[in-house]
């Protein structure tokens, strides 16, 4: 998530070969299963079958990022002046302090995020987690002499925790490569903070291919991951809306698109080459929308059946009067999100941040409800909203305080019937 930076079923059913939630009958994508399993009678007025990703990310579990949990940060051990997970292990961590370090981040692991907050991302009727992650969880590609992460392979009972019950619940997984080898960004949410951002050359392109083999042999080979079912192979890279000259960082032009993207999709695709291609992953790249190149220039791209894309959009940072009520929702009703070829399109992260007061409910409830349809029209296959849990206090980046509030629906059948609702009058 950079913080300071800015379908329907035919659409979906493009995608012909690798699977998609509907086809294995993920079991939160059925309402009226889902309404039974809470002890509650349901006569679906509504089609059975969810066909649209709803889901939250879970942000700041693999990867800290303090600005949204600045408590949590300082119980860790880390202090402000830490920009980073990386920062934290070196600067308070090093040399025999290492130990303690680990242990700081294992807890970290074991309560930020765990089963029963998948639980609770289910029972409030979302059917799809995001999960960021950074390549330091494949210890093998950490040069441990400069990169003084904390151990990776201490996350990993974490993570199969948290997807084995994903896959207990049938939801739906995916698998974001956050924090790629040198920072893909000059921010805190690649686990660094690189300047200029050192991911765009071969060693670290390799680096990241390896991870991405890791990954694809860890998810087809642990039953626990049986149901994740796309691969993100780089989040938000350097892009033509970042202030300060960062575009192109260093090597990302050519090199993103022409030579990490087709490298990625090998890798994984090498992986489950013994697959069958109804198990297979949809690999996933930033959408061209997100300006830092067009994925499917690359011919490989463009030419797998099983790829899937990524929007972002933050509308609040978009906006030069971010409190406007009305140019906030404007934007909303009249956007379009859609891009062609871009065929499994999911808008991977958004929020209702802004500079509108979080306490007015009735405006925040017509605000999601306009983003829910904007990111579930024809052409796009849903959303994950960033992010489950903060330290805020904040309902416009906190999707577990905004239930709570009732600002946004708190069962599967709430999100169903929200698409039909009229809040874009007037503002079209």
């Amino acid at each position: 998530m950079m913080w300071h930076s800015i379908v329907s079923a035919i659409a979906l059913a493009h995608a012909v070969n690798a699977w998609l939630p509907r086809d294995r009958d993920l079991a939160a994508f059925n309402q009226t299963l889902r309404f039974e399993k809470l002890g509650k009678r349901f006569e679906p007025s509504l089609p059975n079958g969810v066909t649209k990703i709803r889901g939250v990310n879970f942000g700041g579990w693999l990867i800290c990022e303090p600005w949204m949990m600045a408590n949590e940060w300082s119980k860790m051990g880390c202090a402000s002046s830490d920009a980073s997970e990386f920062d934290c292990m070196r600067n308070r961590y090093s040399g025999a302090n290492r130990d303690a370090g680990n242990q700081a981040f294992q807890e970290h692991w074991s309560t930020w995020i765990n089963a029963d907050t998948v639980q609770s991302v289910h029972d409030v009727g979302l059917n799809t987690i995001r999960i960021p992650i950074g390549y330091w969880s494949y210890t093998d590609i950490v040069d441990t002499a400069s990169e003084p992460f904390a151990d990776g392979d201490l996350m990993l009972p974490y993570l199969d925790a948290v997807v084995q019950k994903a896959t207990d619940l049938g939801m739906y997984v995916i698998i974001d490569l956050h924090g790629a080898p040198g920072g893909q960004q000059q921010d805190a949410f690649t686990g660094q903070n690189p300047n200029p951002a050192g991911f765009f050359n071969d060693y670290d392109f390799g680096r990241a291919e390896k991870w991405l083999t890791w990954m694809t042999n860890r998810i087809h080979s642990n039953p626990a991951y049986a149901s994740v079912g796309m691969i993100e192979v780089l989040n938000e890279p350097v892009s033509q809306h970042d202030g300060g000259n960062r575009y192109p960082a260093p090597g990302e032009v050519p090199g993103l698109v022409q030579t990490y993207y087709p490298g990625a999709l090998k890798a994984v695709r090498d992986a489950e080459a013994n697959v069958a291609d109804s198990k297979k992953l949809h690999v996933q790249f930033m959408s061209s929308k997100w300006d830092s190149g067009d994925p499917r220039a690359s011919a490989a791209v463009a030419g797998d059946a099983m790829t899937g894309f990524d929007d972002h959009n933050y509308i609040g940072f978009a906006l030069s009067e971010t409190g406007d009520q009305t140019s906030l929702m404007q934007s909303a009703c009249t956007d379009s999100r859609v891009v062609s070829g871009e065929d499994f399109l999911v808008t991977g992260e958004w929020s209702m941040t802004s500079g509108a007061d979080w306490s007015d409910a009735a405006f925040f409830k017509k605000f999601f409800t306009a983003q829910q349809q904007l990111y579930e029209k024809p052409g796009m296959a849903g959303w994950v909203y960033w992010t489950w849990k903060t330290e805020l206090n904040d309902p416009r980046w906190t999707y577990s305080y905004a239930t709570s509030l009732n600002y946004v629906p708190t069962d599967a059948a709430g999100l169903e019937n929200n698409v039909y609702q009229d809040v874009c009058t007037g503002y079209t």
